[in-house]
C-alpha cells in the first residue's frame, strides 16, 4: 500500500502466465510452416515484451479512496516540455529520457525477423509504438482513478526515437552481416540461414524501392 493506492506488481505468477501464453503460440506458429529459428526469434520477442509490459504496466496502482470526485488523470501534450524536472532533479530526468529510448530499441531492431516492413513504413510503426504505449497508461489510468502514471507526449516521442534507432541499427547489422558473410564465405546453415534471409529480403525491399 502506497498513500491511498494499493500497488500490484509484476511477479512470477505473471510471469508464469506470459510464459504460458506463449507455450500456447508456439505450436500455432509452427502449424503455420514457420522455422525453428522463426520460433527462436519469436520467443525472444515475446520475452522482450514480457519485460515492455513490466517496465509500462507495472506496477499497477489502484486508488482505493475514491469518494466520487471527478478524476483527470495527469497529462502532457507539450511536445519537449519537462517543467521543473531538469531544474530540480536533472540526473533523474536525464535517466527517464535515456530509458525511455533504450525501452523501444529491441522492438525495431527484432520485429525485422518476425515481420516485414518496408523502410517508408517503419516511421509510422514508430509512432504507433509511441502513442500505444501512452495511451495503454492512459486507459488504465482512468480505468483505476490512479495519478501514479503521467501519460506525457515526450515519452511517446522517445519510444518513437527508439524504434526508430533499433531500426537503424537492424540495417547497420544487416549490411554488416552480409559483407561479412561474402568476404569470409560463410556457408549459410540453420540458424544463420535464416538470419540470411531476413538480410536478402531487407537488400532486396531497397532494390525495388530504388528501381
Amino acid at each position: 500500500m502506497a498513500g491511498d493506492s494499493l500497488l500490484i506488481y509484476f511477479d512470477e505468477y505473471d510471469l508464469l502466465i506470459g510464459v504460458g501464453i506463449l507455450c500456447i503460440l508456439l505450436p500455432i506458429v509452427w502449424w503455420r510452416k514457420h522455422s525453428l529459428s522463426y520460433l527462436l526469434f519469436f520467443s525472444i520477442f515475446w520475452v522482450y515484451l514480457l519485460a515492455v509490459v513490466q517496465a509500462v504496466i507495472f506496477p499497477i496502482a489502484i486508488n482505493t479512496a475514491y469518494g466520487g470526485a471527478i478524476f483527470m488523470p495527469g497529462i502532457n501534450l507539450i511536445p519537449f516540455y519537462f517543467g521543473s524536472c531538469f531544474s530540480h532533479m536533472p540526473e533523474l530526468c536525464v535517466r527517464g529520457i535515456i530509458n525511455n529510448i533504450i525501452l523501444t530499441i529491441p522492438f525495431g531492431f527484432g520485429v525485422n525477423f518476425l515481420v516485414r516492413v518496408k523502410p517508408r513504413s517503419f516511421f509510422w510503426l514508430a509512432i504507433a509504438v509511441g502513442l500505444g504505449i501512452e495511451f495503454s497508461q492512459l486507459l488504465l489510468s482512468i480505468a483505476f482513478r490512479s495519478g501514479f502514471r503521467a501519460v506525457d507526449i515526450n515519452d511517446a516521442i522517445l519510444n518513437a526515437t527508439g524504434v526508430l534507432l533499433g531500426y537503424a541499427l537492424f540495417r547497420t547489422f544487416a549490411w554488416a552481416y552480409l559483407k561479412a558473410t561474402e568476404h569470409f564465405g560463410i556457408t549459410h546453415k540453420w540458424l544463420f540461414a535464416d538470419i540470411y534471409d531476413v538480410v536478402i529480403q531487407t537488400q532486396a525491399t531497397d532494390r525495388s524501392k530504388n528501381a
